[in-house]
């Protein structure tokens, strides 16, 4: 019997997002699962019904984030896996060590998870969990047939209608679009499935994450306003000095300095270098 595992990544529901004007900041946040990740849940639950398998579902998420739990229990899975760690949200790259070293500890045959997440777009928990677990990795995978319970044959769309089709053998991650298989609604409030569901909560409190953030103001550049670059200088020294960096840390000059990074600043020196590439 096949060992799948799930990766669903808890976001904010796009949706649910508005802008109060009367307190000025954003309300009616609520929080869901990302859509891709959903598709390949239910492909998972379909294959079981066919053929059997066990279903374990892995999030991650910040000790913060309330997520729904019915809304994933309506599925018929066996085995729900819930990280919480404090301070995630500040440090996203974290997520894929943390899901890894879960996974390190059991035995799947596929991992199947969304390729992008809706609210980032970025892709790089997936690449990341199987590079961190020493797996293979195919992502923006929109079809998959079971050739046999060890080889899979998946597609993947590429540019100009190319589509590019893979044998793989498990194990293996399989990172799917929202295209995959067909989609079904299943009621949010469904009553679930009558089977048992082990739902483990694993609180990571103690766990100390492993980043080093680096501030943007330390050390902070001399970005001198209204500086005319000679034309004796070379390329480097004159788009240093378009961009308002000084090379030299002890150099003194008369003239206005910019006390600190910020959006103002950053918009001044992005038009003065815009301007320079444009003189050629």
């Amino acid at each position: 019997m096949l060992n799948i595992c799930i990766l669903v990544k808890p976001i904010m529901d796009p949706a649910s997002i508005k802008w109060d004007y009367q307190s000025q900041e954003f309300s009616y946040i609520s929080n869901t699962f990302n859509s891709a990740d959903t598709q390949a849940l239910q492909w998972a639950c379909d294959y079981k019904e066919k053929n059997g398998a066990k279903i374990t579902i892995i999030t991650a998420h910040d000790s913060e984030f309330t997520i729904e739990e019915k809304r994933l229990l309506k599925y018929n899975i066996d085995q729900w896996i819930v990280l919480k760690q404090p301070e995630l949200k500040n440090n996203p790259g974290e997520t894929a060590q943390i899901i890894a070293k879960e996974l390190s500890g059991h035995s799947f045959d596929v991992i199947l998870t969304g390729s992008v997440s809706e609210d980032k777009n970025s892709g790089m928990t997936p690449a990341m969990v199987a590079e961190l677990l020493f797996i293979p990795a195919l992502t923006n995978i929109h079809h998959i047939d079971v050739k046999e319970e060890g080889l899979w044959e998946v597609k993947r769309s590429e540019d100009r209608g190319t589509v590019q089709t893979y044998e793989v053998k498990l194990p293996i991650l399989i990172g799917v679009t929202n295209t995959l298989g067909r989609k079904r609604y299943i009621p949010r409030y469904r009553r679930p499935p009558k089977i048992k569901k082990e739902i483990r909560i694993l609180e990571k409190a103690n766990e100390q994450l492993n980043v080093q953030v680096m501030k943007m103001t330390e050390p902070r550049p001399n970005i001198r306003y209204f500086d005319i670059p000679k034309d004796s200088l070379s390329a480097e020294e004159r788009l240093l000095a378009i961009m308002g960096l000084s090379q030299d840390k002890k150099e003194q000059s008369g003239k206005k300095v910019a006390s600190e990074v910020n959006d103002k600043t950053i918009h001044f020196i992005s038009q003065k270098l815009q301007k320079w590439l444009q003189e050629g």
